[in-house]
């Protein structure tokens, strides 16, 4: 029981890092513009400020600090500006005020928007190649290959000590070796019949579902709280 708990515990670990795995998006382009009131080089670019923040929508973001005040002042200087308006563009490019005009502003959001999107590309591109992949691995899952794991898979403990259970009882109550053998071997069909029909039913549903987002989730909320039970964390009321 122990190592079933521990082998739920690790797939719902496995789970949950696979569903909050994060997809990568274009980030917009951070600006932060140092300015403050009763500066006339400041009144002079704040409608250039508006303009780009009017022309990019929500390509960029403009962050508006008052350097006259405690923080604002502590950040402006952590830059190493002597005079405002100032501009940083993503936390790394510095435009001090007498640099400060529109055309430059362009140029500079444009290359580091061209930046973002390629590199929004290359991860896209890498999630498709990874998912085409798991899709290649999958198609290749034929029905030899899946033989074969079931036939590992009826090793397992709990399965072997019931056919020991099933051969030792009809044993015991079979007037020959051949009518012990016959049993056995019918509850072996059966027990592959029964494994065959579940099989088959569970392939029928994956096909109906168009998409198995919301079923994947569903499921993964069950082992969830199966595992949980089993640990002793959440109890059944059956």
């Amino acid at each position: 029981m122990k190592s079933s708990s521990h082998t739920i515990t690790a797939l719902v670990v496995i789970y949950l890092s696979l569903i909050f795995i994060p997809v990568a998006y274009a980030d917009p382009v951070a600006i932060q513009y140092f300015h403050q009131k009763g500066c006339h080089d400041c009144e002079i670019t704040d409608p250039v400020i508006d303009k780009i923040e009017v022309q990019y929508n929500d390509s960029i973001v403009i962050t508006r600090i008052e350097t006259n005040t405690a923080d604002g002042f502590n950040q402006w200087n952590k830059y190493g500006f002597l005079e405002v308006p100032a501009i940083v563009i993503n936390n790394e490019t510095k435009i001090p005020k007498e640099e400060i005009t529109e055309e430059k502003l362009k140029t500079l959001i444009d290359e580091y928007l061209v930046e973002e999107e390629n590199i929004t590309e290359y991860t896209t591109e890498e999630v498709t190649r990874k998912e085409q992949e798991i899709e290649y691995i999958n198609t290749n899952l034929n029905l030899p290959f899946a033989y074969s794991l079931g036939l590992f898979a009826g090793f397992s403990p709990c399965l072997m000590a019931i056919l020991g259970f099933l051969l030792s009882f009809t044993a015991g109550t079979s007037n020959s070796a051949k009518s012990g053998m016959v049993r056995a071997t019918v509850f072996g069909l059966g027990l592959v019949g029964s494994y065959l029909i579940l099989g088959l039913c569970l392939l029928s549903f994956r096909k109906s579902i168009p998409d198995l987002e919301s079923f994947s989730f569903v499921t993964g909320v069950i082992v969830i709280l199966i595992g949980l039970n089993l640990l002793g964390v959440l109890k059944s009321p059956v």
